[in-house]
C-alpha cells in the first residue's frame, strides 16, 4: 500500500488523559505524514467490554474539533494492568533497544508511543463520497457527503454498475422474497460490496423503526371501540398465509374489522394508527415471513399500544401494584376519572399486536408477553384462544403492557436506538471503517507491540470508542472502568435525544453489549460471547491492539 498521502496530525493536548507521541515507526516513515489513530483512540487493558455501537459513537465531547481530524476520535483510552504468573521482561517491537529508557510514565506511555498509526486520510478535509442517492441526514460524525462531485472520485454509488475503486452499495427496505437480489448472498453474486437491507445481517442495516418515527412511549389517551380486532391488508396476493389466518380467525369467533383491500367490512379512508388506537389487538400481519422483515405494521401497533381506557371493572387496589403505579404516573389524564373521583372500579386495555411475519419477531419484542405470534396456520386456533382469553381477562391482559409502564427491555432498546443514526451516515462509518483497516494492514505497523510486562504485570492495549480504567482481567471490572470514565467525562449516549424522555434513563451508563468491531448487528445484539473471562483474554492475546464497540442502554 502506498504510504505518500500520510499526513502528519498535531499532537492531541486538549483531549482527555491523551497523550500521542509524534515519533514515527521507523526511518523509513519519516517522510510520511503522521496522524493519530483516529478509529480508536488507544486503551490499555487486561480485558475487553463493550458499551455503545461504535458505529454511533460521535464527536460532540471533544472540546476542541480541529484537534479531530476523523471521526473515530470518540474512541477514548484507559490502562488495565493484570498480574501475570511469569516474570518476562517488558516485550516490545524493537528487540535491539532496551524499553525500559523509554518508560516515561510505565508502560502506557510506551505503548501509547509504539502503537502509534497514522492514517492516510482526513474525513472531515475529504469525506466520504457516496453518489446515486440524495443526503438524508443532518449530521454524521464522520465527513459524509452524498452527490455529484466532478473533482472526486466517489468512495461508493448505490446500484451497479459502478466504476472500479468505488464500491457498489445495494440499499433496499424490501423483502427478499419478492426481490431475490436483496438476499445478502445473492447480492454479494451480482456484484454488490456493500448490502444495506432489513437484514441485521447485511453490512449496515435499514430498519423500519426508530424512536423520532414511532412514538411507541407516548402517554395514554382515552379510546372507545366494540370490535376486537383490526386489519389493514391491500397485498392479496402475499406469499405467505396470513389471509388463510385472517380467514382462520373469524371463523374462531374473532371480531375483526378489515380497513385494507383485502376482506374489507370497513372504510379503508381512515388514519391506520388512530384507528388501531381503538382495539384491544391490531393484526400486523407481513406480507413475509423472512427474518428480520419487521414493517411498520408491527411498530404502529405499539404506537397503537399507547393509548388506553378507563372502565368499571375492577375494585380499586385490586389491580396489580403496577397498574397502580402507571394510573399514579399518568394522572394527567385520569385527573377525572371514576378511580380519581373515588369510584371503586378501573381497568386498564390497550393494543397488543397479532403478528404474522419474521420468524424471529420476538427479538423486536419490547418486553415479556407484548405480543402474539402466529408461527404457522396451525397456530391460529391457539392464537384466537389466547385474544379470547386476554380480552376477557383484565389482569393478564395489562400484565402483557407492563413495558408500557416499567419500560421497554435492554434488548429493545438496544436494537431501536440503532437508528439514531441515519443508515446514511452508518454507510459512511462503515466505508470509513473499511479505509482505516487498509491503512493498518501498511507493513509499518505489523510490530505493534500491542502489550508489555514488567515483572508479574502485563499491561494489554486495547482500542474502545470510549474510555475507563480498571486493574482486574475481567469482563465486569472492565465494564465498570468504562462506566466511571465515561461518568467522569460527561460523555452522553447518542442515543439520548432520540429516546422518548420517560426512558432517556437519567444520567445513568448502563453497559449492555460488548463486542469486536465489524460484527454485524445480529452478531453484536444477539449472537457474539466471549464465553467470560477465560474468553475475552484468549480474544485479546489473539487480537493485536484487539478494537472493540460497546453498546449502553
Amino acid at each position: 500500500m502506498a504510504a505518500a498521502s500520510f499526513r502528519q496530525h498535531p499532537k492531541a493536548e486538549e483531549l482527555p488523559d491523551l497523550d500521542i507521541p509524534s515519533t514515527s515507526y521507523s526511518s523509513s516513515s519519516a517522510s510520511l505524514n503522521k496522524r493519530k489513530w483516529s478509529n480508536f483512540l488507544p486503551i490499555l487493558v487486561g480485558l475487553v467490554v463493550i458499551g455503545e455501537i461504535a458505529f454511533l459513537g460521535r464527536l460532540d465531547m471533544v472540546k476542541n474539533v480541529d484537534i479531530v481530524n476523523s471521526w473515530a476520535d470518540s474512541f477514548y483510552h484507559f490502562t488495565q494492568t493484570t498480574s501475570s504468573s511469569s516474570s518476562r521482561t517488558l516485550e516490545y517491537a524493537e528487540s535491539d533497544r532496551d524499553p525500559v529508557s523509554e518508560l516515561v510514565d510505565g508502560c502506557e506511555a510506551w505503548l501509547e508511543k509504539k502503537d502509534y498509526v497514522p492514517y492516510s486520510r482526513d474525513f472531515v478535509k475529504d469525506p466520504i463520497l457516496v453518489i446515486g442517492a440524495d443526503e438524508e441526514f443532518k449530521t454524521c460524525s464522520v465527513g459524509c457527503k452524498f452527490g455529484y462531485d466532478a473533482n472526486k472520485k466517489p468512495d461508493a454509488g448505490i446500484g451497479l454498475p459502478q466504476s472500479s475503486g468505488t464500491a457498489a452499495v445495494l440499499r433496499s427496505m424490501e423483502a427478499a422474497s419478492y426481490y431475490a437480489e436483496n438476499n445478502i448472498d445473492m447480492a454479494r453474486r451480482r456484484g454488490y460490496d456493500i448490502v444495506m437491507t432489513t437484514s441485521l445481517s447485511s453490512d449496515v442495516p435499514v430498519g423500519y423503526f426508530s424512536w423520532a418515527e414511532y412514538d411507541m412511549m407516548a402517554p395514554v389517551q382515552p379510546k372507545t371501540g366494540s370490535a376486537i380486532a383490526a386489519a389493514f391488508i391491500s397485498n392479496c396476493g402475499a406469499k405467505n398465509f396470513r389471509l388463510q389466518a385472517l380467514v382462520g380467525l373469524e371463523q374462531a369467533n374473532i371480531k375483526i374489522d378489515s380497513y385494507g383491500g383485502c376482506h374489507r367490512n370497513r372504510d379503508g379512508k381512515v388514519d391506520k394508527v388512530e384507528t388501531l388506537k381503538r382495539y384491544k389487538f391490531s393484526l400486523a400481519f407481513e406480507n413475509s415471513n423472512e427474518e428480520d422483515y419487521v414493517t411498520e405494521k408491527f411498530f404502529q401497533s405499539l404506537v397503537a399500544a399507547d393509548t388506553c381506557a378507563v372502565y368499571t371493572k375492577l375494585k380499586p387496589f385490586e389491580a396489580s401494584y403496577d397498574f397502580r403505579k402507571a394510573l399514579v404516573e399518568q394522572s394527567s389524564f385520569f385527573h377525572d376519572s371514576p378511580v380519581l373521583l373515588g369510584l371503586k372500579s378501573y381497568a386498564l386495555e390497550c393494543t397488543i399486536p397479532v403478528v404474522i411475519g419474521a420468524p424471529n419477531i420476538q427479538d423486536f419484542s419490547p418486553g415479556p408477553g407484548s405480543l402474539l405470534h402466529i408461527k404457522e396456520l396451525t397456530d391460529v386456533d391457539s392464537v384466537a384462544k389466547r385474544m379470547k382469553y386476554l380480552a376477557d381477562n383484565d389482569r393478564a391482559f395489562n400484565e402483557s403492557l407492563r413495558w408500557k409502564y416499567e419500560g421497554p427491555s435492554d434488548s429493545f432498546k438496544a436494537l431501536v436506538d440503532m437508528a439514531a443514526v441515519h443508515s446514511s451516515c452508518r454507510l459512511c462509518i462503515y466505508l470509513a471503517t473499511k479505509i482505516q483497516e487498509k491503512d493498518e494492514k501498511h507493513p509499518e505497523f505489523q510490530n505493534r507491540p500491542c502489550k508489555c510486562t514488567r515483572g508479574s504485570k502485563t499491561t494489554y492495549h486495547i482500542y474502545v470508542r470510549e474510555r475507563g480504567r480498571s486493574d482486574k482481567l475481567t469482563l465486569e471490572a472492565l465494564s465498570s472502568a468504562i462506566v466511571k470514565k465515561f461518568r467522569s467525562l460527561k460523555h452522553v449516549p447518542i442515543w439520548k435525544s432520540e429516546r422518548p424522555e420517560s426512558i432517556r434513563s437519567g444520567n445513568e451508563l448502563k453497559v449492555y453489549k460488548i463486542y469486536p468491531v465489524g460484527l454485524t448487528e445480529r452478531q453484536g445484539l444477539y449472537t457474539f460471547k466471549l464465553n467470560g473471562d477465560s474468553g475475552l483474554r484468549e480474544h485479546i492475546e489473539s487480537h493485536k491492539c484487539a478494537k472493540f464497540e460497546v453498546i449502553f442502554v
